[in-house]
């Protein structure tokens, strides 16, 4: 992984921790995401309190029309609660940086190899050009990292929230309204996958497997499957 990646990485993680030790839900948070009710139930009504959308700013003015099409209600919500407008941006443009991941990489490498030729030509030796990597090459590799996609966008995400609300908010939210065992798993599960023993041993698995059928190209194939 990259060193800008790493640090990222370790920062968020670090970061989420933190949140999760000193974190301390009230009974009277704000609720977050703001329910759905809060846009369909009147306010004051027994469904409006019981999902205590009193409790967000506003909300006496989230109603929606009565026989709105589909695109008049997301132009109240979006005028009611810009909020939605906003996190829904985030959610796009992260998308996109996920598509766009390969081509920041590839651009990053351009930028490398250009800048070694530019060395090159200037007569630096190897050691040099080795030890000397441009910052833009650095950047564009760093955000051509898909990891670094959940997390600068989380970032972003954190700021507009406690922009909107605060950060008890956000901070209730990450620690206590999702779960991360899931994805936990499969982060330690991956991380194990990936260690030195086990890339060996399961080369060397698929390579007595492939033996069977003469270590050919379909042989190599079905092994892996």
């Amino acid at each position: 992984m990259h060193r800008f990646t790493k640090i990222f990485v370790t920062v968020l993680i670090l970061g989420l921790i933190s949140s999760a030790l000193y974190a301390s839900k009230g009974s009277n948070s704000t609720p977050f995401p703001v329910p759905l009710s809060c846009y369909s139930e009147d306010y004051g009504s027994p469904n409006f309190l019981a999902e205590r959308c009193d409790q967000v700013h506003g909300s006496e003015g989230f109603r929606d029309p009565e026989g709105a099409s589909m695109a008049e209600i997301l132009s109240h919500r979006i005028s009611a609660n810009p909020f939605n407008l906003v996190v829904s941006l985030i959610f796009l443009i992260a998308i996109l940086h996920t598509f766009m991941a390969n081509k920041l990489t590839a651009k990053a490498h351009q930028i490398h190899e250009e800048h070694d030729e530019r060395m090159k030509a200037a007569g630096a030796s190897e050691e040099e050009i080795k030890h000397d990597i441009p910052f833009k090459a650095e950047l564009f590799h760093f955000l051509g990292e898909v990891e670094v996609v959940f997390g600068m966008w989380v970032i972003a995400l954190l700021f507009v929230t406690i922009g909107f609300f605060d950060w008890t908010t956000f901070k209730n939210y990450m620690v206590y309204d999702r779960v991360f065992i899931e994805p936990m798993f499969v982060v330690v599960i991956m991380a194990i996958a990936s260690t030195r023993p086990v890339v060996k041993v399961s080369e060397q698995l698929l390579g007595l497997a492939a033996g069977l059928g003469g270590h050919s190209k379909a042989a190599w194939w079905f092994s892996i499957l």
